[in-house]
């Protein structure tokens, strides 16, 4: 029983110091810090699928404890924040879970992960996060605007700019929640993918996701984008701005979702006419360069989901 406890010791905390060390890296070398802190569970889910979930949480907490005391308390937050994600993926790929259901627990943990850190930052330094982001977006744009005055572009699409200008700030400033989320998928998928590539390194065989022209988002995706856009005209009809701005975010989401799924489908037919990669890929460009074609893809896209029209789902049981 007791050679049985020592690997995993040692090895807890061999992967708690490099948690520690990718840590302080990510705080002290802004320029690198972020790609480095899509590293810091990677120790915490191999310790995982090695030894357990019990051994991943014990190291996240001596790699928080030993980082509070080195790099302070409030940036050592990073560590459990991360740590968490650790272990949530950890147990994900001990357990062999599907691929969509790991992204699924790892997205929760991303965005418990956030939350909390967002809301202990807000607590210790008393600077409201949201509100110093929803400044920096009116910054933003009015700098495009600015740049735009520089180019030499005509008064008038000067002045259509000038007045949609408040309209462009409240909108992006509604759609801040689905931001967040947008960010929080992107990292999940991030993490994922470095760990399945860490751990087949170490001889786990990890489960890949289908080949992406052959993607299928659930119905609700569909349903949900129709279901923002009578959100978003019924608020601004009634003046119901709960409701409308509901319908922003959802809309935002589902229509990335969408967007994805249109990638996705396109890329089926491309396969199936037998079209270059340069090929695809012009198309796609001039696709993505149009913000109407991208409307005509997620339509299409809805389409697919609707009438499955490459027939990727299991047939149902009729009895």
């Amino acid at each position: 029983m007791r050679q049985t406890r020592v690997r995993p010791m040692v090895e807890g905390g061999l992967l708690a110091a490099i948690v520690i060390i990718f840590a302080m890296v990510s705080i002290y070398l802004p320029i690198i810090g972020s790609l480095v802190s899509l590293f810091l569970p990677v120790p915490i889910i191999l310790l995982g699928v090695r030894h357990g979930y019990k051994w991943s949480i014990l190291a996240t907490l001596v790699a928080g404890i030993f980082s509070a005391m080195l790099i302070g308390p409030l940036k050592a937050s990073v560590v459990i924040g991360f740590g968490l994600i650790g272990i949530v993926l950890g147990y994900a790929f001990r357990m062999n879970f599907s691929p969509m259901k790991t992204i699924l627990w790892s997205f929760i943990a991303v965005l418990i992960s956030n939350i909390a850190l967002l809301w202990l930052g807000d607590l210790t330094t008393g600077v409201n996060f949201l509100e110093e982001y929803r400044v920096f977006i009116a910054k933003i744009i009015e700098e495009i605007i600015t740049i735009d005055q520089t180019k030499g572009i005509s008064e008038e699409t000067l002045a259509q700019l000038v007045a949609i200008k408040p309209i462009m700030i409240k909108i992006y400033q509604m759609a801040i929640p689905s931001m967040i989320l947008m960010v929080c998928a992107g990292e999940t998928f991030a993490i994922f993918f470095i760990a399945k590539v860490v751990l087949k390194r170490f001889g786990y065989t990890i489960e890949d996701f289908p080949p992406f022209r052959n993607w299928m988002l659930p119905d609700c995706i569909a349903y949900f984008f129709i279901l923002s856009l009578v959100m978003i005209y019924w608020g601004y009809s009634r003046e119901l701005a709960i409701i409308y701005n509901s319908g922003i975010n959802i809309g935002l989401l589902s229509g990335i979702a969408l967007l994805v799924q249109g990638i996705s489908l396109f890329y089926y037919v491309g396969d199936k006419y037998n079209l270059s990669r340069v090929v695809k890929g012009i198309i796609l460009l001039l696709i993505l360069s149009n913000l109407f074609l991208i409307s005509v893809l997620i339509y299409f896209a809805i389409a697919d989901i609707i009438i499955d029209y490459r027939r990727l789902r299991a047939p149902r049981n009729m009895e």
